[in-house]
C-alpha cells in the first residue's frame, strides 16, 4: 500500500530551494524586489516553488519540503492576484511563470492524494486561468506560447475537477460552470457531449444552451452552434471561440459544394454574417478565404467598388477548395474581447468564477 507524504511547508517556496537557486542565480524576475532600487535583487517572500519533473532515480520528498494544502491554495491566490495583473512584464511571461508555478502546485496535490474538498478550490481557478490564457494568447507565436501544451493541461485538470465532482458529496456552487467550461473547451467533441448527457441528460437548465450547441455541432450546423457560443458567458465563449476557424473551414467546404456553380457567386457579405466575422475581423474574411484557394470576383450588380466585403463575392468550386490547408490560427473575436476588456478585475473573475 502506498503511504501519501503530507506536507509541512508554510511559505510559498521550501528554505532549500530558495537558498539553492540565489546561490546559482536562478531567481526569477518575478521573484525579485521591485523596490530594491537595483535590478535582480532576490525577495524571498516572493519566490515560488518551481516545477521539476519526477524521476524514478530521484529520491522521496520530504514533508518540510512539501506545501501544505492551506498554502497551496494562497500560492494560487499569489499568483492570480500578485503576479498576473503585474504590468512590468507582457502577458506571455507572466502566463509562462505561472502556468510552471501552477503546474508545481499540481504535482504536490498528487503527492499528498489530497481529498476532493482540498482538490477543488485549488484546481478551479487554475482551469479558469487556463482558459483565460488560451485565449489570450490564441494569436502569438510559437516563440512566445505553444496552445497545445496549454490545451493538454487544460484538458486534464477539466477531468480532474469533474472526477472530484462524482465523488464529492453534496453539490458544489462551481460545479456547472466547469461543466460549462468544459463543454466550450470541448465544443463538438462527441465524447464530451455523451459524457455530459450521461450525467445530466439533456435537459438540465443549467447546461441546456451548451448540450444545444453540441448538438448542433455534431448536425452539421455550424452556423446555429456560432451564434449559440456568442451567448455564453465571457470567459466560456473566450475558450469556445478557439474552435471557430475549424467551424469556419468546415463551412466553406460545405458550401464549395452546395453553392457550386460556374456563374453563380455568394455574396462575401453573406458569408461575413453566416461565419460570424465582425467588426474588426471583418477585414481578414477575403484573405481568409483565399487561404483555401476559393476564388474572390468582383460583384457587378451595381456595389460600389472598395466598400469592403460588399464589393467582393466568392466563386465556390468543389475542385477548388484546398482541403489540404489547415484551419486558421484563432483570433480574438472583437465582441468577446470587448467584454472581458471592461472586465474590472480578472484576477477576482479567475478566483471567484464570476464576471465583474
Amino acid at each position: 500500500m502506498n503511504e501519501f507524504i503530507r506536507g509541512t511547508c508554510d511559505e510559498m517556496c521550501p528554505k532549500a530551494e530558495i537558498d539553492l537557486r540565489i546561490r546559482e542565480r536562478m531567481v526569477h524576475f518575478f521573484e525579485t524586489d521591485p523596490d530594491a532600487g537595483a535590478a535582480g535583487v532576490p525577495d524571498r517572500s516572493r519566490m515560488v516553488k518551481e516545477f521539476t519533473r519526477s524521476a524514478a532515480d530521484r529520491r522521496q520528498p520530504k514533508p518540510w519540503e512539501i506545501r501544505t494544502p492551506r498554502m497551496l491554495l494562497e500560492t494560487v491566490h499569489y499568483l492570480l492576484t500578485i503576479v498576473l495583473p503585474d504590468p512590468r512584464r507582457p502577458f506571455h511571461q507572466r502566463y509562462e511563470f505561472i502556468f510552471d508555478r501552477m503546474r508545481a502546485i499540481r504535482q504536490e496535490m498528487v503527492i499528498q492524494n489530497l481529498s476532493v474538498g482540498e482538490v477543488l478550490p485549488i484546481l478551479e481557478p487554475i482551469v479558469r486561468f487556463l482558459c483565460y490564457s488560451a485565449y489570450r494568447l490564441c494569436e502569438a507565436p510559437i516563440a512566445e506560447f505553444d496552445p497545445k501544451i496549454c490545451a493538454q493541461h487544460l484538458q486534464e485538470c477539466l477531468k480532474k475537477v469533474l472526477r472530484c465532482y462524482e465523488e464529492l458529496d453534496g453539490d458544489d456552487l462551481n460545479r456547472f460552470e466547469m461543466e460549462r467550461l468544459y463543454l466550450s473547451f470541448n465544443i463538438g467533441s462527441p465524447e464530451a457531449t455523451q459524457s455530459t448527457l450521461a450525467r445530466y441528460g439533456a435537459s438540465e437548465p443549467e447546461l441546456r444552451l451548451h448540450i444545444t450547441t453540441q448538438l448542433e455541432c455534431h448536425r452539421g450546423n455550424y452556423c446555429a452552434a456560432i451564434r449559440n457560443l456568442l451567448r455564453f458567458s465571457p470567459l466560456e465563449a473566450a475558450v469556445a471561440s478557439l474552435q471557430l476557424p475549424q467551424f469556419r473551414r468546415r463551412m466553406l467546404q460545405q458550401f464549395s459544394i452546395a453553392y457550386q456553380s460556374r456563374v453563380q457567386t455568394v455574396p462575401l457579405e453573406w458569408l461575413e454574417s453566416v461565419l460570424g466575422y465582425e467588426g474588426r475581423e471583418r477585414t481578414c474574411l477575403a484573405d481568409d478565404c483565399r487561404h483555401y484557394n476559393l476564388q474572390l470576383v468582383a460583384r457587378t450588380d451595381g456595389t460600389d467598388a472598395g466598400n469592403g466585403n460588399r464589393s467582393w463575392a466568392v466563386k465556390f468550386e468543389k475542385a477548388q477548395f484546398d482541403g489540404q490547408r489547415c484551419a486558421l490560427q484563432p483570433r480574438k473575436v472583437p465582441r468577446i474581447e470587448d467584454v472581458l476588456d471592461r472586465c474590472r478585475n480578472i484576477s477576482r473573475m479567475l478566483l471567484g468564477g464570476f464576471y465583474g
